[in-house]
């Protein structure tokens, strides 16, 4: 009996932790992405924060109208010290559109400059037909262990970080006359 209530006890508890951690990421993209400059740039409502694990990986499924140029924004809690890594793919194909771990930077830099190695945490594109994109996003650190046939174990809460993503629209300027 008292074996029953001790882990009624803990499950409560660990319980509490991780609706305490979630809780704590609603709407964190709303309050710490960077978004656009741009005024034109309007809130995109399949816009998303959630709850990760180091080394987890997770995807956003969202669809991109045609006529609209977008901006995807990647934020994370600053307790987590290493870049997001994110890759931007088409639903159907599952053809990669963007990888920010293979973007190359068009700034050149001078001879004896050091880059400092970060990742860019956002991308714009354009889209001319509607279409279905994936953003798959893998937070920094090693995979999370698979349980295997073993018992998957409970995340360590020291583990446990925010990630948003803010997505931003707007009507593709007209060019020409």
């Amino acid at each position: 009996m008292k074996k029953a209530i001790f882990l009624s006890v803990f499950l409560f508890a660990s319980m509490f932790v991780f609706t305490s951690e979630a809780q704590e990421c609603n709407n964190f993209h709303k309050r710490r992405c960077e978004g656009s400059d741009d005024p034109a740039m309007r809130y995109n409502n399949q816009s998303k924060s959630g709850l990760f694990v180091l080394g987890h990986t997770s995807d956003l499924v969202f669809v991109a109208h045609a006529g609209q140029d977008y901006r995807v924004s990647l934020c994370q809690q600053k307790s987590v010290e290493e870049p997001l890594k994110f890759k931007i793919l088409d639903g159907r194909s599952k053809e990669v559109l963007f990888d920010n771990e293979q973007m190359d930077f068009d700034v050149p830099t001078e001879e004896g400059e050091e880059t400092d190695g970060s990742l860019p945490d956002y991308f714009e594109f354009s889209c001319d037909v509607t279409r279905k994109m994936i953003i798959r996003i893998t937070a920094p650190g090693p995979p999370p262990s698979e349980g295997g046939k073993k018992k998957r174990e409970e995340p360590d809460p020291e583990d446990l970080f925010c990630v948003g993503v803010l997505v931003e629209y707007m009507p593709t300027p007209k060019l020409g006359f």
